[in-house]
């Protein structure tokens, strides 16, 4: 029995090293180098994974706070949910700025191009499921400690005016978008221009957001929104975002199979603690 668990621990090891993607130095270098201060670019905050085209990196690259080795990394596999398609790209048009307040992580098949004046600022602790995509001509702002799963799609502009034949007015193209914080957003989910959430929201997956939605809260945290378009249809509903809480729960209902409920009995700082953020 031993040698049996040995032997597959082995060979688990050998399958996730295989599984992994790599890092590609020569592109990390060169993208440090090339869209930081040399202070920084030399302790390389940036890592790339795998492949993936820079088709302009004549825009600026930020990062605030302190600078760590591979604080940023695009590529890096978070998960196993699907497999690369080998379709990652950056490109920042000259004017252009991304902003890092904090550690960030890209899974694969990440799409990035910011063109215009555009400026995406993504807070700290944030991770990007894979086949994430980031189009930006304006403004895109992503608060603190946000969960985007894959598949998700954030498009401040609609890249086309239209014109209303009745009264002949051309709408602008682009609208900022703004993303609290401690927001997790379901897979599939796409977020258009002039989409505005409050902290604390969960978007159920395949939603579609384009207006201001912190009206809808009149005040109140831990909403729901679902839908195409989305409205609230649940209030008074909080992500666990500690690990550890996570494993306790799971642990539980490993052991009470037959029960469909788990009673939280402690405060709700105890299952939100971002010191064991759940990723």
């Amino acid at each position: 029995m031993n040698a049996a668990r040995l032997v597959n621990g082995i060979l688990w090891r050998m399958e996730k090293f295989f599984s992994r993607t790599r890092i590609r130095w020569f592109k990390t270098l060169y993208i440090n180098f090339r869209t930081l201060p040399f202070s920084q670019a030399i302790r390389l905050p940036i890592w790339i994974y795998g492949p993936v085209k820079l088709y302009c990196l004549s825009g600026k690259i930020k990062i605030r706070g302190v600078i760590k080795k591979g604080m940023v990394r695009f590529g890096c596999q978070l998960g196993s949910f699907s497999a690369p398609r080998r379709g990652a790209m950056i490109l920042l048009e000259s004017g252009t700025e991304l902003i890092f307040n904090g550690p960030c992580r890209f899974d694969f098949d990440y799409a990035i191009r910011i063109t215009g004046r555009g400026v995406v600022n993504i807070g700290r602790n944030i991770w990007f499921g894979n086949d994430t995509k980031i189009y930006c001509e304006e403004s895109i702002t992503i608060g603190d400690y946000c969960g985007i799963p894959f598949g998700c799609c954030f498009m401040d502009t609609n890249y086309h005016y239209t014109i209303d034949l009745v009264n002949h007015i051309v709408p602008k193209k682009s609208a900022p978008i703004v993303i609290g914080s401690y927001n997790w957003i379901g897979n599939s989910s796409t977020i258009m221009k002039g989409t505005k959430t409050p902290n604390e929201v969960i978007i159920a997956s395949k939603s579609f957001l384009n207006k201001d939605y912190t009206s809808l809260t009149r005040g109140e945290k831990y909403i729901v929104l679902a839908g195409n378009p989305v409205k609230v249809v649940r209030t008074n509903c909080a992500r666990i975002r500690s690990s550890k809480a996570e494993r306790d729960i799971n642990e539980w209902f490993n052991n009470h199979s037959d029960l469909k409920e788990y009673f939280a009995n402690q405060s709700l700082s105890v299952y939100q603690d971002v010191s064991q953020y759940h990723q």
